[in-house]
């Protein structure tokens, strides 16, 4: 077995475990506790981000972790898992599916394998440098819509205080056919498999994008932030089927 098959492997063992945690406290929500940034934590968060460190750290000692909850484990190691147990945890308290956990593997600042998997969606997003991206094992790719006014735009809708997204959205409202909110790691989800062609956020950190970075590129689309930089791990977001990237960052650029 070669090191990206190890990897794989144990990757997928530690997001399933955590997936079985997090559905179980979905049916039996736990008691909500506010961080000191005003954000919502709960034991679901804490035990799928531990049971993932735990895992990974068994079987690739010398592995390096940046997470959500527990924050930098030997961050400057040559490989370094970046971890969000659950993006979207705020819609995981109210009872609603559209949350998951996002599992990145960086190496040389490029994430080389990523995994995103919404366990009540039952949607299990991978991909890997060497491997194109499956969803729960099949083959997906992005859409062929090559033109603005022909496509489905998504945006996170939990940052529209900011000035710079209002204004992009306004550009954008007569250009595309449709702009919807699925905001988190649903919103890549759409992008990836083809059922949006676009979704766009500002303010993501690294735990919240990392698997997207080669999840996307590897379903054929095209990942960046709004500067272009297709390495970039937060402050801004931009997911494509690649036919769009350019036209949206003009237009994001611009506006």
């Amino acid at each position: 077995m070669n090191r990206r098959s190890e990897y794989k492997k144990i990757a997928l063992e530690a997001v399933q475990k955590a997936g079985t945690i997090i559905t179980d406290y979905f049916h039996h929500l736990p008691k909500v506790e506010t961080k000191p940034d005003h954000t919502p934590v709960t034991k679901a968060d804490k035990e799928a981000e531990e049971i993932i460190v735990s895992t990974i750290s068994k079987a690739f000692p010398n592995h390096g972790f940046i997470g959500e909850e527990f924050g930098t484990e030997n961050e400057n190691a040559e490989f370094t898992w970046i971890i969000d147990p659950i993006d979207g945890t705020k819609t995981f308290i109210r009872g609603m599916p559209f949350f998951g956990t996002v599992l990145g593997l960086r190496h040389q600042n490029k994430i080389i394998l990523g995994i995103s998997h919404m366990p009540i969606l039952n949607e299990l997003l991978y991909a890997s440098d060497e491997e194109p991206t499956t969803l729960n094992g099949k083959p997906v790719r992005v859409s062929k819509i090559e033109k603005l006014k022909d496509s489905y735009v998504n945006v996170n809708p939990s940052n529209l205080a900011n000035t710079n997204l209002t204004n992009i959205l306004r550009a954008l409202d007569t250009k595309v056919l449709n702009i919807r909110g699925f905001g988190d790691l649903y919103g890549y989800h759409l992008v990836a498999n083809g059922r949006a062609d676009a979704f766009l956020e500002i303010g993501p950190s690294a735990w919240d994008i990392s698997a997207f970075q080669i999840i996307i590129k590897q379903a054929g689309g095209e990942y960046s932030d709004f500067d272009g930089n297709e390495y970039a791990l937060g402050g801004t977001s931009l997911a494509t089927n690649g036919l769009l990237h350019q036209q949206l960052l003009s237009f994001i650029q611009s506006s």
